[in-house]
């Protein structure tokens, strides 16, 4: 067992380690000074020997974590913050059992996010670094005792845990900037001493769950601390539930640059919510506080807030808190996004002729037009497109079928397809991942999808991890089964990827067929497959019996519910010396480091599938989901879509536009309690629980 020196010297590496030593007490083989009594190292008060804390902060230390720190089994904190430390995580570290801080943000870390220990973990920070990988499930039940939990700025996939929920003591929940997707958890709002919950600049798609500001545990009720609530630039869709002005503590809600529709209820359109918006504006300006949250439909905005800015003719917006500029809906202008977006690998398959701007879209190859022009139907199938698809194409207003199958399509599946007209589409054979976005789930009349009020994700594509011959469900009794690959998490897919089986090889290194492990191997996991499969078909043919035995006013009542959802779902830095609860948390989004408000950052697609859940019931939910009328605005004249017309800039511009100050909350609204008003009839639940 080499000693506690030799083990904390192991961060001592190569000559630049050398000169960094020189300048401290000890950390040297040949030091005098017990090591106690070393810059950045705690001993245990009672024996003044064992060591119990090595914290290094902002010390220009270039180095790796070694496994060796894993044998001080005492440790209680490691903080490395602000330094140049590489490499990865080791999980020898990661298995010390009194580990209570945590703290290695702002390097150069790499790897993903080991399986910590310790149960009495209070502070967990590996912010700005570039971890990669997801989350385990269960961190939230094997660290009920922490306070703060901060992984932004990284490249982390994958869903939210559900397990977060068991953190009952969690002030700071930090997960800003990766590449979350899937739903917000369920349950947060039970969280009783959460303060500060950022989830900003990730993937996550669905609605504002009810229980964040309505708590399910009776206990949770009426006792929320939230204080900050980060929710922009995701592709969260809904409206805005008017039951967050319960939140009684809440400053800061930041909402913009996602697909919510509806209006901001006016119980949140209150001075003291993001007043910092305000700051500085003249006090004779015309002030709307629904503004400051975010600007309306048929809007936008740089920042998707305050000042807010019309949308010119020919163009649109649906949606609340648009950032940048408004949709273009000149149909040559939404053609060639979806040439561009698709042809990351080069030029099509085939004839293609969407580039040559002497030809009539309507000649467009793959694209079929009605007698006044309008794109109708566009087929793409095995093309050879290579990229993303674009938002544009869902504002494509007479668009009935849209074929991408066969492809090499990849990122997200937008939910803005959900306004176009369509009856059949087909994004099979990509490597789309995530889920199918909750919105879309509800559109009637898509592949024969709301048929005798039967609204189910898996009519617009098989959710990861399962598979259909057509790479969706469909009338004619093709399910998505299961796949027995855990590797296969795409969207849409038409088989199960080919099992791996080890062939043995002659003297001369040849493979010679099969093994008998590999066909012993084969023959179960086809038996298997085959008894999951008539297990899954049964089950699904005894739910769609009975759906038909369901009386006609029972099936209008659960019109809206989906029998299966594939679903899937900044942060500030803190001072050994500070205090849990005033943590200096209100700095400007602008100001903070990683704030949302940087060029963006371009985060990998999510890896893990998403299981089932229900969707919303109401009015509103039926207008929305179907993509019928529009209360928002309208896609304009048909001059204004006239082919070749001359096209002005997208938004019209204020008549000032006024420096935002940074965001910096005015304090804590005294006294006040928000009603939720008559705008709680209008919401849109999604509750989505994850499967694990």
């Amino acid at each position: 067992m080499p000693s506690q020196e030799d083990i904390v010297l192991s961060l001592v590496q190569g000559e630049g380690g050398k000169e960094w030593a020189s300048h401290r007490v000890g950390w040297k083989a040949t030091a005098t000074e017990p090591v106690c009594i070393w810059d950045g190292i705690e001993c245990d008060q009672n024996d003044q020997k064992t060591i119990v804390s090595v914290s290094l902060p902002s010390s220009d230390l270039s180095t790796t974590i070694p496994s060796e720190l894993g044998q001080l089994s005492n440790l209680q904190t490691l903080n490395l913050r602000e330094n140049i430390i590489w490499g990865f995580i080791p999980k020898e570290v990661a298995a010390l059992a009194e580990l209570d801080t945590f703290d290695v943000a702002q390097n150069r870390l790499t790897g993903s996010i080991p399986r910590f220990s310790s149960s009495v973990l209070r502070k967990f920070d590996t912010s700005r670094n570039m971890l990669t990988g997801s989350l385990p499930n269960d961190v939230g039940m094997s660290h009920q005792k922490l306070t703060l939990y901060d992984v932004m700025y990284n490249s982390l996939t994958g869903t939210l845990p559900a397990s977060f929920k068991e953190m009952r003591n969690l002030v700071t929940l930090s997960l800003s900037e990766n590449g979350f997707s899937g739903t917000i958890p369920p349950n947060l709002g039970d969280l009783r001493q959460l303060k500060y919950l950022y989830l900003d600049n990730n993937n996550l798609v669905g609605n504002i769950p009810p229980n964040l500001a309505r708590p399910d545990d009776p206990n949770a009720k009426g006792s929320s601390m939230l204080s900050e609530l980060w929710l922009h630039e995701n592709m969260l869709s809904g409206t805005v539930p008017a039951a967050l002005a319960d939140l009684d503590k809440l400053v800061n809600l930041y909402i913009d640059g996602n697909k919510f529709t509806g209006t901001i209820p006016s119980a949140l359109c209150h001075p003291t919510l993001n007043a910092d918006f305000f700051e500085g504006v003249p006090d004779d300006t015309d002030r709307n506080y629904c503004d400051s949250v975010a600007c309306p439909a048929n809007t936008a905005a740089f920042e998707g807030v305050f000042p807010c800015a019309k949308c010119e003719s020919s163009y649109y917006n649906p949606y609340l808190g648009r950032t940048g500029e408004c949709i273009n809906l000149n149909q040559r202008i939404i053609l060639d996004k979806i040439f561009k977006s698709t042809s990351q690998a080069g030029p099509w398959k085939d004839v293609s002729n969407w580039d040559d701007e002497d030809t009539f879209l309507c000649d467009f190859s793959g694209v079929t037009c009605d007698s006044n022009s309008n794109v109708i139907r566009i087929e793409l199938k095995g093309r050879g497109l290579k990229g993303t698809v674009p938002e544009e194409i869902g504002f494509l207003s007479f668009l009935e079928v849209l074929d991408l199958s066969d492809n090499h399509l990849s990122g997200f599946l937008p939910s803005d397809l959900r306004w176009a007209p369509l009856r059949h589409l087909d994004v099979s054979g990509n490597r789309m991942k995530a889920i199918v976005p909750p919105m879309l789930c509800l559109k009637g009349g898509v592949n024969g999808n709301g048929d005798n009020g039967d609204y189910n994700c898996e009519r617009i594509a098989c959710p990861a991890g399962t598979f259909s011959p057509t790479g969706r469900e469909s009338n004619s009794g093709e399910f998505c089964m299961p796949c027995m690959d855990n590797n296969a998490k795409v969207l849409g897919m038409k088989a199960c990827e080919a099992l791996a089986i080890a062939k043995p090889v002659d003297a001369h290194g040849k493979e010679r067929g099969i093994s008998v492990s590999g066909l012993v191997g084969l023959t179960v996991s086809v038996v298997v497959f085959f008894i999951a499969a008539t297990f899954f078909v049964a089950l699904r043919m005894n739910k769609r019996r009975h759906h038909e035995e369901v009386p006609q006013d029972e099936m209008v009542e659960d019109s809206h519910k989906l029998r299966r959802n594939p679903n899937a779902v900044s942060s500030l830095p803190y001072d050994d010396d500070e205090d849990d609860d005033h943590v200096e948390h209100r700095r400007g989004r602008a100001s903070l480091r990683g704030s949302s408000y940087r060029e963006h950052v371009n985060m990998p697609p999510p890896p893990d599938p998403l299981y089932a859940g229900t969707f919303p019931e109401g009015e509103e939910s039926n207008s929305v989901g179907s993509g019928g009328s529009q209360s928002n605005g309208s896609y304009g004249s048909e001059e204004d879509l006239a082919l070749g017309q001359p096209l002005q800039g997208g938004v019209t511009p204020p008549p000032k536009a006024w420096q935002h100050s940074a965001r910096i909350a005015a304090g804590r609204k005294d006294g006040a309690s928000w009603a939720s008003g008559q705008e709680a009839s209008k919401e849109v639940w999604l509750d989505v629980p994850k499967i694990e």
